[in-house]
């Protein structure tokens, strides 16, 4: 890392490597990741891996209502951060962590220095930034009611490359897909029947990779209450190609079996990994009795259907010129 406090995928690396050998935790949940159990499901066409990561529990059952939040110290402010925990600059304002509960071999949190809101749009730089100097990594940014479980601090996720459905897939998919817009510095394509359908983002450059994020943030549905759309995000950058965006459009942030009771109970609070189609299963008795019809209903509940994606196609296309990347 430079004074400017830029970093790198192999950086992170040996953070990893030298937190795994005096950070018990996470050394431990590493162990456990190793011999993990997973199924996969063919959906017709694309698949479905899903993991069973009991550690993951606090995650998938995490309290974000806005009482809870204010009741529970945040794990991700640097001054409750764990004693073992090794903290790599990123820029001014992040630090780059080992994340202790991992679900890909490699797997880190990189959370803002101060404690702020979960928002992308003001931070959107960052993120590309993100991208292109953790070349080896896929970068992505769960919504505040989207799969984050820390909605009131800042915080970004790099993992393993092609470790999910969706990055192996997406050239396949691509063929198939609608081309929504072109500019002269990239493309903008939708992707349904997909299950989890998207918006992929083609772009040479990041200023045609902010401009086509923000003519799709603009087009996408936000509750009254919340601060921006409901997403997931990925970010994979590569230097001859330039940036691939992957935006998952969510209506729900969990599925109605999350809180159900009983036989109903299926405990599952989607974020980036499901999206990218990793389903990350805490129960063994959820894991054991997934199916692909299950499947399918959850993510039916909390993707956008092909009809929602239909109708931010048609708002894009009704923009005005003017307002749209040339």
């Amino acid at each position: 890392m430079n004074e400017k406090g830029q970093i790198s995928s192999a950086q992170a690396r040996e953070l990893l490597q030298r937190q795994l050998t005096v950070w018990h935790l996470a050394r431990e949940n590493y162990k456990a990741y190793a011999n993990i159990q997973s199924r996969r499901f063919d959906m017709g066409g694309f698949t479905i891996e899903a993991q069973y990561n009991p550690s993951r529990m606090p995650s998938s059952s995490a309290k974000i209502d806005e009482q809870s939040l204010r009741q529970r110290s945040c794990f991700l402010c640097p001054h409750h951060l764990p004693q073992e925990q090794e903290k790599l600059p990123f820029g001014t304002g992040y630090f780059l962590l080992c994340n202790p509960y991992p679900i890909f071999p490699e797997h880190f949190t990189i959370s803002s220095r101060e404690h702020a809101a979960q928002e992308i749009l003001p931070r959107f730089a960052d993120f590309l930034d993100l991208s292109s100097q953790l070349e080896a990594c896929t970068v992505f940014y769960n919504g505040p009611k989207s799969g984050a479980s820390a909605p009131d601090h800042l915080h970004f996720q790099a993992v393993t490359r092609c470790r999910m459905p969706v990055e192996r897939e997406l050239n396949e998919q691509l063929s198939r897909s609608r081309l929504v817009l072109e500019t002269s510095g990239g493309r903008l394509y939708a992707l349904t029947d997909y299950l989890h359908n998207c918006f992929v983002i083609k772009a040479r450059t990041r200023e045609t990779a902010t401009a086509l994020f923000r003519t799709v943030n603009n087009a996408l549905d936000i509750e009254p209450d919340e601060t921006e759309p409901k997403m997931n995000l990925f970010a994979l950058c590569d230097r001859q190609e330039g940036q691939t965006l992957i935006l998952v459009p969510r209506r729900r942030h969990r599925p109605w079996q999350c809180a159900a009771k009983g036989a109903d109970r299926f405990l599952s609070s989607p974020g980036a990994a499901d999206m990218g189609g990793l389903f990350i299963t805490v129960r063994k008795e959820d894991f054991e009795r997934l199916t692909p019809d299950i499947l399918r209903d959850i993510y039916g509940q909390v993707c956008y259907s092909d009809a929602d994606m239909g109708r931010a196609v048609e708002r894009i296309k009704c923009m005005n010129p003017k307002d749209l990347p040339m």
